[in-house]
């Protein structure tokens, strides 16, 4: 009988485990992210999936980089505004190249000579 108690007692400790108190605003997970972590945040996230907390280290990792990412917010609107910028310039640039291509061509077409 000890044995029945004791799988019963780890099937109730997945299952608690298995409620994930997911915060408001969290959303579908349907990307893979591969990642290689050292021993140190591998115990880390290890730790947050044995308290209960997430059913598995892919719930933890992903809480850990939603929370990262609110904590690094403002670099990330810097960045999206000079990413944003390097846009416009290349698109500058490209209909630049573009319209002194059609000059090009257009001096060629037309017999003119440099």
């Amino acid at each position: 009988m000890p044995e029945f108690e004791a799988k019963r007692g780890r099937k109730r400790h997945r299952e608690r485990r298995r409620v994930h108190k997911r915060g408001k605003g969290e959303g579908k997970r349907d990307n893979v992210v591969m990642v290689r972590v050292d021993e140190e945040n591998l115990n880390r996230i290890d730790e947050l999936v044995e308290s209960g907390q997430f059913s598995s280290r892919s719930e933890a990792t992903a809480f850990l980089i939603s929370e990262g990412i609110k904590a690094k917010q403002q670099m990330f609107e810097k960045m999206a505004e000079k990413i944003s910028q390097i846009q416009d310039l290349r698109t500058e640039l490209e209909a630049m190249i573009a319209e002194d291509t059609k000059l090009s061509e257009s001096i060629g077409q037309n017999g003119g000579t440099q």
